[in-house]
């Protein structure tokens, strides 16, 4: 028994070396948690790079240099951390907030030991109270403390002793870059070698480039003339620059040859940079004034007056006549027409050739027949018709068993001409061809013609169908291949008369739609689908100028429905959230549940009213419970294991100076607490209600639930 005592004080002692051991190999975190806004009042959302330089804590244990990314969203930021402001060395955390691609802020934080989670506001204040003393420097790296870092620096090309800025660089024959030597207009060969442009040796043959040139000239604020060194060529070549802004020729200054003035009020400041690049003339083109058939300056001159001539031209010059003036010299009228041939061409057969003359008595295939005598057409001189004297109204027509051309005199009307097989008759009108059912219509061209599927009357049992032939009620309206519709459109005489009216079979109304627009009818039934909700009122701005009771709209400004009763106008209470939250095992404080009131939403006047019921389950163990509003704390209440349930009941005024947050808090076996603070956030940009629960430590199958979260709104109103 006694050996076994032993054993077992040995086993627990080792035990408790072991857990020592492990602790003593993690140290302590600290967590810092805040809401981070911007200066709008809108939450930051971006990221925060933590940089640290290495340091040792108190039981020795040391800290690396080194740096994490945490991303912040919504304006929520949580971190663990080592504390420092019982470090041996006197270590500090530098902090940058990225956002919008650039760094927004910086900040240095001192952490201190904590137990519970601590805002960001102490470690700044840790901070600034650390920056009173010594702080040490971070350390210092050397190039071999970086791999690789060493051979890439020696593999990098370096400046030569004949290295300049603004000039075009070489590699010399150590690896070393040099500048090219040489005028600003000299050309450079693959080889590094410079020398003027020009045919000689094969360079390149054309105008010089200046890139990148400072103008010479004080800037002092004064001066406004500045000298290149050399002319542009063209002088619209030059392109100026001040400060990397682009200055306009004409306008912000003057060019004359290689001068340059700047407009008055222009003159450039102490330290303003003016980089000039151009084109300048080639050495091998002239400049001077062109001669001979030239005239003008080169580059640019013009082909003088009179100078050409058909000595100028070639016989096999690819000029075509018509291109040029009949009374130019360079013309010859030996093929023009006659003045009788032009004005017999109106008149010509086919073609004119050789052979095809033009109308004239020359022409074989034509005689000199006299003009026809005058007649009519029912005379004795048409041997196809039956003489007689034309009427007013008459047709035409074949008749006869010999047929001949005679009048058909004109029908009584409403009469149709018409076919009885043999002639043309006047007849009764008759729409014969027709479907039954059809209703003619004059189509485009003008003719009769009907489509039983486009417009049909269904005779037998009184149906109208537009659109469509189905005759399946009593008026179908279908554009199977455009969009249908129906339109009633109010006459002029409309007056209180309904547009529409819906009849039951003896004659009474089921539904009318007023002259005003108003429907009346005795029920409505609608059904919502995936792509649409049963109901929609587009709302208005202001309350209807005239209202009755029972009457009710949406108030756009107010973003609430409302409703006229006894005489009164009345808000419509709104449920913004209503949610069961998710438990956590957590020690520090989590978020359990949230609510979002949204930009545009609150308006003074209105009243929030929250529901909160938490419960800690699990093992009995202390827990904590926490409302936030926006940046404000509601209510922050610590609970013993015998509380396992707690119940907040809270409403929020809101007015022009910020909101007044009431609260009562009762838990289970605990006193019922009150309480009233205020918050200054702005709710017209919008609110986030955060609801957070956490346990005092951990402890195995323990959690903090929200089981319920309610949020109602009630909009101002006033009568």
């Amino acid at each position: 028994m006694r050996v076994w005592k032993l054993w077992m004080c040995c086993f627990h002692l080792m035990m408790l070396c072991l857990s020592a051991e492990f602790a003593l190999a993690n140290p302590p975190l600290t967590t810092i948690q805040d809401i981070i806004y911007k200066a709008d009042g809108s939450r930051f959302n971006g990221v925060a790079y933590i940089e640290w330089t290495a340091f040792e804590t108190p039981n020795q244990i040391s800290i690396g240099t080194q740096s994490l990314t945490l991303a912040v969203v919504n304006g929520n930021l949580k971190v663990n951390l080592v504390p420092t402001t019982n470090s041996q060395t006197a270590g500090y955390y530098q902090v940058r907030y990225f956002s919008d691609g650039r760094i927004q802020f910086s900040e240095r934080w001192a952490v201190p030991p904590s137990a519970t989670p601590v805002n960001l506001s102490t470690v700044r204040a840790a901070a600034a109270q650390q920056a009173g003393g010594t702080l040490l420097a971070p350390a210092q790296l050397t190039m071999g403390d970086i791999p690789g870092l060493t051979e890439e620096l020696a593999a990098r090309p370096v400046r030569g002793a004949a290295y300049a800025a603004n000039r075009a660089l070489r590699s010399s024959a150590s690896g070393t870059l040099e500048a090219i030597a040489g005028n600003l207009t000299d050309c450079v060969k693959v080889d590094g070698t410079s020398g003027p442009c020009g045919n000689t040796g094969g360079d390149y043959t054309g105008p010089g480039f200046v890139d990148g040139e400072t103008p010479s000239g004080l800037m002092n604020g004064t001066n406004t003339v500045f000298a290149l060194t050399s002319q542009p060529s063209p002088a619209s070549s030059l392109e100026l620059y001040r400060n990397g802004i682009s200055l306009t020729q004409g306008v912000d200054y003057s060019l004359s040859a290689n001068s340059i003035t700047m407009v008055t009020g222009s003159a450039p400041r102490p330290g303003d940079l003016l980089k000039a690049s151009y084109r300048t003339a080639a050495a091998s083109n002239p400049t001077s004034a062109a001669g001979g058939a030239l005239t003008g300056n080169y580059p640019n001159p013009q082909i003088a007056a009179g100078v050409i001539s058909n000595n100028n031209i070639s016989n096999v010059a690819g000029i075509a006549e018509s291109k040029l003036a009949l009374n130019f010299p360079t013309h010859s009228n030996s093929n023009d027409p006659t003045a009788s041939e032009k004005a017999a061409l109106s008149g010509t057969v086919g073609t004119p050739s050789a052979t095809n003359k033009f109308v004239t008595a020359s022409d074989s295939r034509l005689t000199d027949a006299r003009t026809p005598l005058a007649h009519q057409l029912l005379s004795a001189q048409h041997s196809d018709t039956t003489a007689g004297t034309v009427a007013r109204g008459d047709v035409i027509v074949g008749q006869g068993t010999s047929p001949a051309w005679a009048r058909l005199p004109l029908g009584s009307p409403g009469r149709c001409l018409t076919s009885n097989g043999v002639d043309a008759i006047w007849n009764t009108c008759l729409y014969t061809g027709f479907q039954a059912g059809a209703i003619p219509v004059v189509n485009a061209s003008g003719t009769l013609s009907e489509n039983i599927f486009h417009l049909r009357w269904d005779t037998s049992n009184r149906r109208l169908s537009v659109g469509s032939g189905l005759s399946d009620a009593t008026v179908n309206i279908h554009d199977q291949l455009g969009s249908s519709g129906l339109i009633v459109r109010a006459g002029t005489g409309q007056g209180g008369q309904p547009l529409s009216r819906w009849q039951d079979p003896a004659g009474s109304d089921l539904a009318t739609v007023q002259s005003d627009g108003a429907i009346t009818t005795t029920g409505l039934q609608v059904s919502p689908a995936a792509a649409r909700a049963p109901w929609r009122d587009a709302g208005l701005a202001a309350d209807p100028a005239t209202r009755v009771d029972g009457d009710s709209w949406y108030n756009t400004t107010v973003k609430a429905r409302k409703a006229h009763q006894a005489g009164q106008t009345h808000t419509v209470s709104q449920v913004i959230c209503a949610e069961e939250g998710v438990s956590n095992e957590m020690s520090s404080a989590q978020i359990l549940a949230s609510c979002t009131l949204p930009v545009g939403l609150l308006r003074a006047g209105d009243r929030i009213e929250v529901q909160v019921d938490a419960e800690q389950m699990g093992p009995s163990a202390p827990w904590n419970f926490r409302l936030q509003w926006g940046s404000t704390q509601w209510i922050q209440r610590v609970l013993g294991g015998e509380e396992p349930n707690l119940a907040f009941r809270g409403s929020g005024a809101l007015h022009s100076a910020g909101t007044t947050l009431a609260a009562q808090h009762y838990s289970t076996g605990g006193a019922m607490l009150s309480g009233v603070v205020s918050a200054s956030d702005p709710f017209q940009a919008g609110v986030q209600l955060v609801v957070a629960g956490w346990l005092n430590s951990p402890a195995a199958g323990a959690a903090v639930a929200v089981r319920s979260l309610t949020v109602i709104r009630y909009p101002a109103q006033g009568n």
